[in-house]
């Protein structure tokens, strides 16, 4: 496998552990503000409750995304830098 494969395969699994993480820390968050669990697929939350989730879940998602990415790539220029 090339090395820009291998960086593909480990920004991929590390954004979707950055996204597992904070799927759950807005879990957790939005629990203690509102005082109950966040809105799902089937749920009779208000359509405010549902579009401040989702506003929210997204730009976390685009946020852990791009940090990810960024974080990934930065190590693994550093990792070929030192090799060489």
């Amino acid at each position: 496998m090339s090395s820009e494969t291998n960086q593909k395969i480990v920004t991929t699994l590390a954004v979707m552990a950055a996204g597992f993480v904070a799927t759950k820390a807005l879990s957790l968050v939005w629990r203690k503000v509102t005082g109950h669990e966040p809105p799902s697929h089937g749920d009779d939350a208000s359509v405010r409750e549902l579009v401040v989730f989702a506003a929210i879940s997204g730009a976390l998602a685009a946020l852990a995304r791009a940090g990810t990415t960024r974080a990934v790539t930065r190590a693994i220029a550093k990792r070929v830098d030192d090799a060489v």
